[in-house]
């Protein structure tokens, strides 16, 4: 059986707690002005404000594992390249294996870089204006933290994964992954996809089907 996850807003939903309650946030983030005027030339990315305090961690690690999320050193350095300044210019993608951008991707997520989500994705179906409120929101709302935790959970093997070009500039990376109830109490290994669309040579997040557990 399969589940498709196709998200609206990609990691800033997926990476979110996803309905729990992480916890009060001691120092949060300025509250939200929403830009329903904003157009994408407006917008851009800030720096993110990381709350500070107790925290408590949703999403327990696999029985008898300890997955992390990490980047390899190329990866790290396409990271560092691509959010230097918040420039997000995806041409420093050109010709960069699939496997790594994706791994970019789900950093940037993790660190609250929406803009750099936003410019690594293909087929949106809201503006950039649009997703820039609905980042802040989720940052208002959430702990910001709990985006780590789920990614070591869900994440930590992508980098390991295997990339199957679908030819017609369709592709997707296989790779193991954890899956739960939803109360998190079970754990269980999965199959899992993340899909992208090759546009002008370069590899992006295809955001008409993200994420897909293969069950």
């Amino acid at each position: 059986m399969k589940r498709f996850i196709v998200l609206t807003g990609c990691l800033i939903v997926f990476l979110s707690a996803c309905g729990g309650n992480p916890g009060p946030i001691p120092t949060p983030p300025a509250a939200v002005t929403p830009t329903a005027a904003a157009t994408d030339e407006d917008v851009h990315q800030e720096p993110v404000v990381f709350p500070t305090g107790p925290y408590d961690n949703l999403f327990p690690q696999p029985e008898g594992q300890n997955t992390v999320f990490t980047l390899t050193d190329t990866q790290q350095a396409l990271f560092d390249a691509y959010s230097k300044n918040f420039n997000f210019d995806i041409s420093i993608f050109k010709n960069t294996d699939p496997i790594d951008i994706a791994q970019v991707f789900i950093e940037c997520g993790i660190e609250g870089l929406w803009e750099g989500e936003y410019n690594m994705c293909v087929n949106w179906p809201i503006s950039k204006a649009e997703y820039r409120d609905e980042a802040l929101a989720d940052v208002a709302a959430n702990d910001i933290r709990t985006r780590r935790d789920k990614a070591n959970y869900v994440f930590p093997y992508l980098k390991d994964g295997t990339f199957v070009d679908g030819g017609n500039g369709l592709g997707y990376i296989e790779f193991n992954s954890y899956d739960s109830s939803s109360n998190y109490s079970t754990v269980y290994a999965v199959k899992a996809k993340l899909h992208l669309q090759q546009v002008n040579g370069i590899w992006m997040i295809d955001q008409t089907n993200f994420f897909e557990y293969e069950q």
